[in-house]
């Protein structure tokens, strides 16, 4: 009895854990913007973290800041008002009386709203001389690091707001994980991630421990890295880590946070697990701050892994779907990757190129049980034609040589794929995906739209297959590909409806392939690619 209370307390944490972010520390950019954007700084100063609003019948006397959201305002404030990494929105018949001023934001004011003060958008790095802000990224402190980092002005002047894969820094709220599925129930544990370090920090110590309360297993990983040469533009990473994981390859379909939602309010948990024990070596080398290669010795212990969770929030009287079964053994591989991201935002970009090239290979020579080569590619482009307007596109293809094992083969259909079909309903050793979303706010008319302006509209496209090819296992990996066919490739279209920024969606598909199939209803929390 004692250790269900626990379970509940600690399922309780984990919910509002996801839900509810963490606060942060003034940083020394809020001490520089308040001190030149503040007029009357005796006023009674108002501070929020994230979105935050001013409804029609409010009156704030005083000053106004916001952190890492967008703010509001239909009521007064009579003050000024300074948002960090957010818009400002003043509604109609909204008054500011005083200054309005976004920091790596836009301001959007109505017809009917009145601002006395300065309207200013300005960027982060404006506020710093270039020495103090090369101070600044230095400092220890967790929330300037990542303020200072969103905003390095590198040679070819293009403004970044968001952590790089690349360039990892460390974010504050990655400190501790939380999340449930149907192999692990509840998973709770510490985390140190991996970020870019200062000046002095050679070495770089990341992973994380925690407990499956289902599974009833400690689960870890240990890294340890050490750059050399320039620590931004140029770093080199010679390292090393060691590992005990329940794994899952999903995480390109739905990340491991949204995973956890569906597990533990709807009892569907779309990853497929395994264990894998062992260790890597390797390398890495950044040619600029967007690209990177990657090189790795890997020696994996795989397993298959058995469901046995059996409680969510609702859908009380269904079960799990079993956990598949994977090929066992020891796999000993070489794997590369050439890894380009020049994102405006890595999680709502609304420009740049995204690139993975990725490359592994295990055969007896290494000592393996397995031997295969897989190749694989994504490319997308997120162009902006405009505030309210925008294409995305991606492409990926995937090819292998030899016996692929299971736990290797190409999954596709419905989430992050092609979305109405049903979930990894096709399978097999070569790929072809490619998805395009068409991204329209109303707002870019000049006639209200009432109600809908407020609303982005995606029409979105997805076209592909995976399959298998003959037994012929000698079949190189260019091979495989004559039986693709245009006219033959699963496809479907559909409408996506989002809030402004677009994280959050309701989507709708049809397959084009057959007009007897359902419109598949979908919910996310994030952008599918």
């Amino acid at each position: 009895m004692l250790f269900k209370n626990i379970q509940i307390i600690l399922l309780t944490l984990f919910v509002s854990t996801l839900l509810f972010g963490q606060d942060y520390q003034t940083s020394k950019l809020e001490q520089k913007a308040k001190q030149k954007y503040f007029k009357d700084k005796s006023k009674k100063e108002y501070r929020y973290h994230g979105d935050t609003k001013i409804e029609a019948d409010e009156t704030i006397d005083g000053n106004i800041i916001v952190v890492k959201g967008d703010l509001t305002i239909r009521g007064d404030v009579q003050g000024d008002v300074l948002v960090l990494y957010g818009d400002i929105k003043i509604k109609e018949n909204a008054m500011v009386d005083g200054n309005a001023t976004a920091v790596n934001g836009r301001i959007h004011q109505a017809k009917n709203a009145r601002v006395r003060g300065n309207q200013i958008e300005t960027k982060a790095k404006n506020l710093f001389a270039r020495d103090e802000w090369e101070d600044a990224y230095e400092d220890d402190n967790d929330y300037a690091r990542e303020y200072e980092d969103d905003d390095w002005d590198w040679s070819w002047s293009k403004r970044f707001y968001g952590n790089y894969s690349t360039l990892p820094v460390r974010d504050i709220n990655d400190s501790f994980i939380l999340r449930y599925n149907r192999v692990q129930g509840l998973f709770i544990g510490p985390r140190i991630p991996k970020f870019i370090g200062g000046k002095y920090n050679y070495f770089t110590l990341s992973g994380f421990g925690g407990y499956g309360f289902k599974e009833k297993k400690w689960r870890y990983s240990l890294g340890l890295d050490r750059w050399l040469f320039d620590k931004r533009t140029y770093r080199f990473e010679l390292g090393a880590k060691i590992y005990d994981l329940t794994d899952s390859r999903d995480d390109w379909l739905i990340s491991m946070r949204e995973n956890s939602y569906a597990a533990f309010f709807l009892k569907d948990d779309y990853h497929d697990f395994y264990r894998r024990t062992g260790y890597e070596i390797h390398a890495s080398q950044n040619f600029t701050i967007f690209l990177k290669g990657t090189l790795a010795y890997r020696n994996d212990e795989y397993e298959s892994v058995s469901r046995n969770a059996s409680w969510a929030l609702f859908k009380a009287d269904s079960k799990f779907r079993e956990n598949p079964a994977i090929n066992a053994g020891n796999m000993r591989s070489i794997y590369g990757e050439i890894y380009l991201d020049t994102r405006d935002n890595i999680e709502m970009p609304r420009q740049g190129w995204f690139g993975l090239l990725t490359v592994e290979t295990s055969n007896t020579g290494l000592k393996s049980d397995f031997s295969f080569n897989q190749y694989a590619f994504e490319l997308r482009r997120y162009q902006s034609f405009g505030y309210k307007e925008r294409l995305d596109m991606r492409l990926k293809i995937g090819s292998a040589e030899g016996n692929l094992p299971l736990q290797k083969q190409f999954q596709m259909g419905g989430l992050s794929t092609l979305r109405a079909y049903k979930n990894k309903s096709l399978i097999g050793d070569r790929m072809f995906l490619a998805n395009f979303e068409y991204n329209l706010n109303p707002r870019i008319f000049s006639t209200d739209f009432l109600f809908i302006d407020k609303l982005n509209y995606i029409l979105f496209y997805d076209i592909g297959d995976a399959w298998a090819t003959n037994q012929n296992k000698n079949e190189k990996w260019y091979e495989g590909f004559d039986t693709m066919q245009l006219n033959k490739l699963k496809s479907d279209i559909g409408l996506a409806i989002t809030l402004d920024k677009g994280k959050y969606r309701f989507s709708f598909a049809k397959r084009l392939d057959t007009g007897k199939a359902p419109i598949t209803f979908s919910f996310r929390m994030v952008k599918p690619f």
